[in-house]
């Protein structure tokens, strides 16, 4: 009997398509529109009185981050028995920035270190998964700092008078929830999968590469004390790209809580997770600018500092083309 199994991944792969093609239009759009109705003129007079001071510190703030990052991937892999040297791991990083930053794709860095791992560890699956588990830890440490920042605002903390609309909630609350969510699947993912097992028309040549999909992913899952130093770091690399944020709005000028950049910074980067965002483009420049206008600050300076930060990643990320042209991360 033809069943229509084999048009799925076709379906699967024109959707993917005209998402990657519909990002350009609506992030290309939304950005002209938001620098359009803040003045360019303005955009670049704020960018001009920019303190560099401020901007070296955040750009050695950013590189602490990168190493914090590195180091957090090496925790997860020497719980499972590979100990690599940190040179190693934050130069691979590094070249992952420099994918994620200059390729179109935030997948494309992530391809890059699995397959350097793989040359180390021998495993692509295991590269993969500790690669997908140092993510998601910092996705749920993400998800802590944005609904911690929500509470705190709800409950009058800071006397900062800001009004978070519904939608913002439901990004908050769903980018949380499916954090959570795949952290229960990565934990659980054998029992998942056996469950399937038990239902006997499932493909056998579909469930053996779940299984071992499965089992690597909880394997790789941080326990015990591991867990909780995965855990610290995450939390602190999160806190850390908050502060290189508020460390950028000194740099302009813009006199904003601590605590609205705990809500705004966590916000822009979920809804840049969206694919219909390019390497967040649009998703950081419209969060800043709703969140910063309820405190007074213009929208020239809040798209001011959405720049500002994304040009200190870029300046950053530019250190994994240099590690490129040495010879990439073979050198211990």
């Amino acid at each position: 009997m033809q069943t229509n199994y084999p048009t799925r991944p076709t379906r699967l792969a024109r959707l993917q398509q005209w998402l990657r093609w519909l990002r350009y239009p609506i992030t290309g759009g939304l950005l002209a529109y938001l620098i359009w109705h803040a003045q360019p003129a303005l955009i670049w007079h704020a960018l001009r009185a920019t303190d560099l001071r401020w901007v070296a510190v955040a750009l050695g703030l950013q590189c602490v981050g990168i190493v914090l990052s590195a180091a957090k991937w090496g925790v997860i892999l020497q719980a499972r028995g590979h100990r690599l040297p940190l040179r190693w791991l934050v130069n691979s990083y590094l070249m992952g920035q420099f994918a994620n930053n200059f390729l179109p794709s935030t997948v494309g860095g992530d391809a890059l270190r699995a397959m350097q791992l793989r040359q180390r560890i021998g495993s692509l699956s295991q590269a993969s998964a500790s690669i997908f588990i140092e993510r998601l830890t910092g996705f749920l440490a993400l998800s802590a700092i944005a609904m911690l920042a929500l509470g705190l605002l709800w409950l009058g903390v800071g006397d900062v008078p800001l009004t978070t609309a519904p939608f913002w909630l439901l990004v908050a609350v769903g980018f949380t929830l499916a954090a959570v969510s795949a952290a229960g699947v990565a934990i659980f993912a054998p029992v998942f999968v056996g469950w399937l097992g038990q239902w006997q028309r499932f493909p056998r040549s579909v469930l053996a590469p779940l299984e071992k999909v499965a089992t690597t992913l909880a394997e790789y899952f941080p326990h015990g004390r591991s867990l909780g130093l995965v855990v610290v770091m995450s939390l602190a690399f999160q806190a850390l790209w908050v502060i290189i944020h508020a460390v950028g709005g000194l740099a302009l000028g813009i006199s904003a809580p601590l605590i609205l950049y705990a809500l705004m910074v966590p916000l822009s980067d979920m809804l840049g997770l969206l694919p219909i965002f390019l390497n967040n483009v649009g998703a950081r420049e419209l969060v800043f600018t709703v969140y910063l206008r309820q405190i007074g600050v213009s929208e020239a300076s809040a798209l001011a500092l959405s720049f500002l930060m994304f040009a200190i990643r870029l300046a950053v990320s530019l250190l994994g083309g240099v590690v490129l042209l040495l010879g990439g991360s073979q050198t211990d």
